[in-house]
């Protein structure tokens, strides 16, 4: 018999179950990340406590499945982090954690997004079957402190953030990510010591800008975004931005890898990457159901 159940007092047990599972492509959901410090810092960057947003199913005492979710009024979001499930009868039970997992989305969110491997069959199932249509490919890719070869500057005058820019920065951000996990304020409202956001400047005119995070726990850093002016592009201020990005990152000694995610067939930014060392590890799919 299965027992749906909230992950209060479970959380160890949550992120160990999530951890061997996600290091398979055939069962990898890309909002986790990988190995147990990825998934504990994934969970604890949501903004609805896990004891609030994740499901544990069990079958005669034994963990077989997780989902849970986190949600964003501001950007009407919910990211679905499952289902992943470890059972005869995967669909059986991802269709039941769902339907628990539904009631938990906070009331006026009107965007679902799954999150997986392109290896995930059974995921790309579950999303058809329950109205998610694709949305994007993405490659995540992944430079380590050994392969990377900083670019050569262009010259690029690059600055910590400053007030007085944030309202061109707000409007480059919104024309180059629309829609997308954080807003312009989110960004500027979490700089501090690990993250990061460096704009790329010529006087008082926003050429770009660089936002990155690093987790020392994970000895991990990741790109989140970066975004050029269109009239300003052709002239290397996106690498010199992703070079100083790095630069920072690894200029912490805990920072062993750093990993970004790209439209996989963006192939002048994947080019851009595997210059200064990254190689693609995965192909990711997004899939987005809009809910009136």
């Amino acid at each position: 018999m299965i027992q749906i159940v909230p992950s209060q007092g479970r959380v160890e047990e949550l992120v160990q179950f999530v951890a061997r599972l996600n290091s398979d492509g055939a069962h990898h959901i890309g909002f986790f990340g990988e190995g147990e410090e990825d998934v504990r810092t994934s969970l604890a960057e949501c903004s609805i406590p896990t004891d609030e947003g994740f499901l544990l199913a069990y079958e005669d005492g034994t963990l077989v499945g997780v989902f849970g979710m986190d949600a964003d009024l501001e950007v009407d979001r919910a990211w679905m982090f499952g289902p992943l499930v470890e059972h005869e009868d995967w669909h059986m039970l991802a269709d039941e954690l769902y339907a628990h997992v539904l009631k938990l989305i906070p009331a006026g969110i009107h965007s679902y997004d799954l999150f997986c491997d392109e290896q995930n069959a059974r995921l790309a199932e579950f999303a058809a079957r329950h109205g998610f249509p694709l949305q994007s490919e993405n490659a995540v890719m992944t430079v380590t402190r050994n392969d990377y070869k900083p670019h050569a500057s262009k010259g690029t005058r690059i600055i910590p953030f400053e007030g007085q820019f944030f309202g061109a920065f707000e409007t480059l951000h919104t024309a180059v990510f629309p829609g997308t996990y954080f807003t312009a304020r989110q960004i500027v409202e979490k700089v501090n010591e690990t993250y990061q956001l460096l704009l790329a400047v010529d006087g008082d005119r926003l050429l770009g800008y660089h936002f990155g995070k690093i987790d020392p726990a994970a000895k991990s850093g990741y790109v989140d975004f970066i975004g050029t002016d269109e009239s300003a592009r052709g002239r290397g201020i996106g690498a010199d931005l992703l070079t100083a990005g790095l630069d920072w990152m690894f200029s912490v000694p805990t920072t062993q890898k750093v990993s970004l995610t790209v439209n996989a067939n963006n192939q002048i930014a994947r080019g851009l990457y595997e210059k200064v060392g990254f190689i693609t590890e995965r192909v990711m799919r997004g899939y987005r159901k809009k809910v009136e």
